[in-house]
């Protein structure tokens, strides 16, 4: 899949200043060859951007870059625009959609992750969330769509740090790392480094996240105290997403997904302390694991935590050593009740051998978390415990991880 086009995904709470980067982004020479989707032509300034039609709902923005609305599904509006850029001089190598503000983004990362057709053609490069500096801690304490798009952030851009007095704005930040430990934070004025921003690899984005190498990455995430709160989007049924992986066997993706994928499901109803905010019953759990997992045992691990979490499980990424795959490692990504194709990785990115992994949800209990990692070194193909006690029989409780 070389030829694939790289996906950025933008989003943010209302009037965090998404048009304000976005603007900064398409006025730049560096922009050239990259197509925007926004839900509304009037969100970009498109009257002073507009140099001409190339077709119906399809515009060429001065800078060279295409711009159409999100109309019908995502898969067509994709695939239209790519078909029109075709027909252009300037190849086209970038996407960026921008959503609404009180959108959750798990709709559109699931087609860019899990649509096998879109998949073919664009990759998810990376989830950029902007965040007013002066409103985010309040929007936060308020407004769960702002808590969830945090939670899906590679890239947080706290805006409007030129308006906003230094407390506010360290306040600001210290929130989005406690939400999301794995975010890359910047600072932004007037749409100022939005070069930097969109020109991020997304190879680069996902061992920054997993491995520690970032700021707020796993690392740093791991050392904190565990009762910080964390988020990520919450989910809606998966069960026409999961593909299972090439190597996991898909009579164990099958299972795991008739096992969860049910409505309500056997998943655990947290009793809700609503005189708490939303992102205060948020928590991230990080983990390092010695041992290697396996295709059947990646099957059992999730069938395992989504049932007992259900749509409180927000998202999970990982790396994991394999011993029954080639390469044998893979990185391991769900969203909300989702599991995603793992993708292959070639070469093991760094001298530390150990698995890691990332879990971010609401209510997250660390010991019963650190147990169920046992379910990675289950070996037998459909076997999927239902529970602790029936992982415990198999695997003496020990530790697994730290």
């Amino acid at each position: 899949m070389a030829s694939r086009i790289d996906c950025d995904l933008l989003t943010g709470f209302l009037g965090s200043g998404k048009t304000t980067l976005l603007n900064a982004w398409l006025r730049s020479p560096a922009s050239k060859g990259t197509a925007v989707i926004v839900n509304e032509v009037g969100d970009i300034g498109i009257d002073q951007l507009v140099l001409a039609e190339v077709a119906d709902n399809v515009m060429l923005l001065e800078s060279g870059c295409l711009c159409c609305t999100l109309s019908g599904s995502l898969r067509e509006t994709l695939l239209d625009l790519i078909a029109q850029a075709s027909r252009l001089p300037t190849p086209l190598t970038r996407i960026v959609i921008e959503t609404t503000g009180l959108a959750e983004p798990l709709p559109i990362l699931h087609s860019l992750l899990g649509d096998k057709i879109l998949t073919a053609v664009v990759r998810l490069n990376q989830v950029v969330v902007t965040v007013d500096g002066m409103q985010g801690v309040r929007q936060f304490d308020s407004q769960p769509e702002a808590v969830r798009q945090i939670a899906a952030a590679e890239v947080v851009v706290i805006t409007k740090s030129d308006m906003a007095d230094a407390s506010t704005v360290a306040a600001t930040r210290a929130a989005v790392q406690r939400l999301n430990p794995m975010a890359m934070v910047t600072t932004c004025t007037e749409g100022e480094g939005s070069e930097a921003i969109f020109t991020r690899s997304g190879g680069d984005r996902q061992w920054d996240a997993v491995l520690g190498q970032g700021d707020g990455a796993l690392g740093e995430a791991h050392a904190h105290d565990h009762s910080h709160e964390h988020c990520q989007d919450c989910g809606h049924d998966h069960a026409h997403h999961a593909d299972g992986s090439d190597g996991l066997d898909s009579h164990d993706t099958a299972h795991a997904q008739d096992k969860h994928g049910q409505e309500g499901g056997d998943a655990k109803n947290h009793p809700h302390d609503h005189t708490h905010s939303f992102h205060e019953r948020v928590s991230t759990e990080s983990f390092y694991i010695d041992t290697p997992s396996t295709w059947p045992g990646v099957a059992a691990w999730w069938n395992l935590v989504s049932r007992h979490y259900g749509d409180e499980l927000l998202r999970c990424k990982g790396l994991l050593r394999m011993s029954d795959a080639q390469p044998p490692q893979i990185f391991l990504q769900t969203v909300g009740k989702v599991f995603h194709r793992p993708e292959p990785v070639a070469q093991w990115p760094d001298s530390d051998p150990r698995s890691r992994l990332v879990c971010i949800g609401v209510g997250l209990d660390r010991a019963w978390l650190t147990r169920s990692l046992a379910a990675l070194r289950i070996d037998e193909p459909g076997l999927l415990p239902g529970d602790l006690a029936a992982l415990d029989s198999l695997f003496p409780p020990h530790s697994e991880s730290r």
